[in-house]
């Protein structure tokens, strides 16, 4: 009984966690372009324009930071919905990356 409980609420959570990521989109990649309200980005597929707007996060290794902070060549995780056809930054990602030996 009380693994069938535990069954119910994990599902019922990890419902709840798709179902709040709704149709937000992850572009990952290297910065190639950055204005005042767009930041372009290298995907593996493609390059791919993602619009900020005065709500987007920018968090640089953990801590808050502004696009100005933000460089071209820098490795980007961006988190986007869709607006009017264009992505929207909801929140940007970034930081130095690791160098392996």
């Amino acid at each position: 009984m009380k693994r069938m409980i535990l069954l119910v609420a994990f599902v019922t959570f990890a419902a709840g966690l798709a179902a709040a990521h709704g149709t937000d989109q992850h572009v990952m990649g290297t910065v190639t372009a950055i204005s005042d309200n767009s930041i372009t980005v290298r995907t593996a597929a493609q390059a791919v324009t993602i619009y900020t707007m005065a709500e987007t996060k920018f968090v640089k290794s953990g801590v808050p930071a502004s696009i100005k902070d933000l460089k071209l060549g820098d490795r980007v995780v961006i988190h986007a919905g869709k607006m009017n056809d264009k992505l929207m930054a909801h929140e940007v990602r970034f930081g130095p990356t690791e160098k392996h030996q």
